[in-house]
């Protein structure tokens, strides 16, 4: 792990050395449908060939305070910026209700409050095309409920939520409506609120994906992506 440390912090140098405006950082996962879970799983092995989430978040603490260092703003959990005027206007228009039409195999889409999913096998998504068909795999039109949860979760990961904004948009006060998941939050160090906002420590931003299920539906609590 040595090397791939220091690895790491050259690879962290060196962007920095090329000044860009904007750096992406993601913490590694093996989703369970990849090539390599199944590999992985054919082998009666869970340990995935990549660090564990104890070492990707040093990781990511150790460039976002460098990134810091030399001038750059931490705008989400993975994502720093240089300057003021410096906008991901895709990822915040998204996170606030916008329109996506996802094109390509798999690809996801979320058009008029409907959730949904291309074919995720080559030949399938093509086969459809060819008969002018929409290559849909799977859709969920999503309730009100639902698509302020979808708003809440897409924007904590932003480090801070406005809760005026849930009250005008769906008339919702978010520290009664998950008052529990808060409470535990906050006790462990990831989360800090007050009437105005919800903020993400930290340390609660560098494992913010962690904590977005605590605020789910309780049908939804333990579902995976498969």
């Amino acid at each position: 792990m040595g090397e791939s440390e220091a690895n790491w912090k050259d690879c962290v140098e060196q962007t920095i050395a090329l000044g860009p405006e904007s750096v992406t950082i993601y913490q590694m996962e093996v989703p369970y449908n990849t090539t390599l879970f199944q590999r992985m799983k054919d082998a009666h092995s869970e340990a995935a060939p990549v660090a564990d989430w104890e070492t990707k978040r040093r990781w990511t603490a150790q460039a976002f305070e460098r990134l810091e260092r030399a001038g750059y703003r931490i705008g989400s959990a993975y994502t720093a910026a240089k300057g003021a005027r410096t906008r991901f206007v895709y990822r915040d228009e998204l996170w606030r209700g916008a329109d996506l039409l996802g094109i390509g195999v798999s690809s996801f889409s979320h058009v008029g409050g409907v959730h949904f999913q291309n074919e995720h096998e080559f030949e399938r998504y093509l086969a459809r095309l060819e008969q002018d068909e929409l290559p849909v795999g799977r859709a969920l039109e999503l309730g009100a409920e639902e698509r302020m949860i979808r708003e809440f979760i897409l924007q904590l990961k932003l480090g801070r939520v406005e809760t005026a904004y849930f009250a005008s948009k769906f008339g919702v006060d978010l520290l009664q409506r998950f008052r529990a998941p808060l409470e535990a939050h906050r006790a462990a160090g990831w989360l800090s609120f007050t009437p105005e906002s919800i903020q993400a420590t930290r340390a609660g931003l560098l494992r913010i994906d962690t904590l977005l299920s605590s605020f789910f539906r309780p049908e939804h609590q333990n579902a995976r992506y498969a």
